[in-house]
């Protein structure tokens, strides 16, 4: 601030004037609302990210459960496998369903 006194002794008039800022008014409501855009900007970036970040933790946990299931099914196709292959269930097929029987000797033809 400024003080300036005009005329003399008996008739003074003192006026004081504000100085001019340093910094323009409209130049610091400018840097202060960019400064809150960037920050705002920051914000939604974080809560975006985030969101993504517990999207791909939720699909990763969808996997790994559908890994287990198909596992456990895997081990059970293994199994029927493995008794479909059995030679005492091909063998009693042969017999009860298909009538076939053992082989004797007498009844093979040699073809030369």
């Amino acid at each position: 601030m400024r003080r300036i006194v005009i005329g003399n002794g008996m008739d003074m008039i003192t006026e004081i004037r504000r100085e001019a800022p340093v910094f323009p008014s409209g130049s610091r409501n400018r840097w202060t609302m960019g400064l809150a855009i960037l920050f705002l900007a920051v914000a939604l970036f974080t809560v975006w990210l985030s969101g993504k970040y517990y999207g791909i933790g939720y699909g990763v946990s969808v996997a790994l459960e559908e890994k287990q299931v198909l596992q456990k099914e895997h081990a059970l196709l293994k199994t029927e496998i493995l008794t479909l292959r059995s030679p005492a269930r091909i063998e009693a097929i042969a017999r009860g369903q298909l009538g076939m029987v053992e082989t004797k000797t007498e009844r093979i033809i040699r073809v030369k």
